[in-house]
């Protein structure tokens, strides 16, 4: 399972000079009325715009004072507590605000020690006017997102990024006081609880991170990663034992790996979520499910990029449907034509249906990708034995049946054997893995050299393995790690 943190980019949300007035967004909620609330809103404004330190705390402090008097503000308490929040969160905007003032310091009523946590009291205050309706909210909104929220959002992914997760747990906690209806939050809580083992407290905060992405498009790869996040750690949750609602979730982790794949078929998460989901599909046995993953596919076989395909095409190989392994590989190779296994399996299968004309091409594109495994040779002939049985010409049918049979004699002669056991294709490169075995005599090395290419068949990277001394009927390993951006495939040069 691939690791995942997501990171939002530096947030710079602010409040704009000019004050939102919960009536301009269709709230109940009056700060003009009484005069005292007027006077205090205009203040605030004031504090809002103030282009110094010093400008901006005193008109807080003046402002805090037209609030003090509960005789002048009784008849719209709603109102002047907006006005309170609004205070509180400017407050926070100061450079070096502390989170905790006392009554004193805010020129607020009562107890002058006393001692005010801004963020809890923005929230309550918030929560009150927020009551009255939506329009309420989109008035609160502002105030909520804005510089405090960004501060503290921005903190916990730093320290989640330095694996300080008591420091993380502490900022995404305040910032969600702040503004809790965001993805970034309850994403950086998710990962929180991932840090802490803590599965069932993961799911959920990723959940309900990528339902409040939804409508964001500028973060939809941020969207698909907590994804493909949720449906791998539910994968692992539930098979692990531990889960109560085993098959639910496992049902839920093919989903949403499936809607990844349909969301995007050309992201880079694409074939990492089909390949989970075939995964899940092949722990279970869920034939039927495989089957109508494969159906949805197949159906639209050309939006998916080649990768994706040669997994869906292995998939459908392994359920022993034929037909659509065929669509897939083909597809695949229009996308990709250098890619071995695809030209290999899909030769097979033509032979299978005894169609020489579309298996011919296909194993000479294998031989030419892979020259040194007896194996391709044997196909090959096989293609040939085809095209001569249904050659009408006496003397060209002669000459495919004596090319048929020297190919496959090449089988049984070839002094060696690679076989190629790994291609894992990378971000940045690519690792290929395999063996050479000796079919000789004599102990001998070899020197195997390997052109990766790209999806065009443009070589990228030509790199060397050599394989130290392998005795007669014994097996030396190879492995190599190509670093090239771009690699799709590779080819090799025969050995000698």
């Amino acid at each position: 399972m691939r690791s995942i943190r997501v990171l939002p980019a530096l947030l710079t949300f602010s409040l704009a000079a000019a004050p939102l007035a919960a009536q301009d967004a269709e709230c109940s909620v009056n700060t003009y009325q009484p005069a005292a609330l007027s006077q205090a809103n205009l203040t605030i404004q004031r504090a809002a715009g103030a282009t110094t330190a010093g400008d901006a705390t005193k008109a807080l402090r003046d402002a805090m004072k037209f609030l003090n008097d509960e005789r002048k503000i009784a008849a719209n308490t709603l109102g002047a507590g907006f006005l309170k929040g609004q205070i509180y969160i400017l407050w926070l905007h100061q450079d070096g605000a502390a989170e905790q003032m006392t009554n004193e310091k805010l020129n607020a009523g009562g107890s002058k020690t006393a001692s005010v946590d801004l963020v809890v009291a923005a929230d309550s205050l918030f929560k009150l006017v927020e009551a009255q309706g939506p329009g309420c909210v989109e008035a609160t909104s502002p105030w909520r997102q804005s510089k405090p929220w960004t501060e503290r959002i921005n903190k916990a992914y730093h320290f989640l990024g330095a694996d300080q997760v008591d420091s993380a747990e502490y900022y995404a906690t305040r910032s969600a006081l702040l503004y809790s209806n965001s993805a970034f939050v309850h994403n950086a809580m998710a990962q929180v609880a991932d840090k802490r083992g803590n599965k069932a407290g993961l799911l959920s905060h990723l959940k309900t991170a990528i339902e409040l992405a939804k409508p964001d498009s500028t973060i939809d790869e941020t969207r698909r990663q907590m994804m493909f996040q949720y449906a791998a750690n539910a994968q692992q949750y539930a098979l692990g034992g531990e889960a109560p609602n085993k098959d639910a979730l496992l049902k839920e982790s093919v989903d949403m790996f499936l809607e990844i794949l349909q969301d995007d078929p050309k992201a880079k998460e694409a074939a990492y979520a089909f390949s989970a989901a075939s995964e899940v599909v092949a722990q279970t046995q869920d034939t039927a499910r495989g089957r109508e993953i494969l159906g949805m596919m197949s159906a639209e076989a050309q939006k998916y990029d080649d990768l994706t395909l040669l997994l869906a095409a292995d998939m459908a190989r392994m359920l022993q449907r034929n037909d659509d392994a065929m669509t897939m590989y083909a597809a695949a190779l229009e996308k990709n034509p250098n890619v071995r296994d695809a030209n290999y399996f899909l030769a097979f299968m033509y032979y299978e249906k005894k169609d020489a004309s579309k298996m011919l091409p296909l194993t000479e594109k294998v031989i030419a990708l892979d020259p040194s495994n007896p194996d391709n040779y044997m196909m090959h002939g096989e293609a040939l034995k085809l095209t001569a049985l249904a050659e009408k010409d006496a003397a060209k049918k002669a000459a495919l049946i004596k090319q048929a049979e020297a190919t496959t004699a090449m089988e049984g002669s070839m002094q060696h054997r690679v076989l190629i056991t790994q291609f894992e294709r990378r971000a940045e490169g690519a690792l290929l893995k395999g063996t050479v075995e000796n079919r000789g005599r004599a102990p001998k090395a070899y020197t195997l050299t390997v052109e990766f290419m790209d999806l065009a068949g443009e070589v990228v990277e030509t790199m060397t393995a050599e394989v130290s001394t392998v005795k007669p009927s014994e097996t030396g390993k190879f492995e190599i790690t190509a670093t090239k951006l771009g690699i799709a495939a590779f080819r090799y040069a025969p050995l000698k």
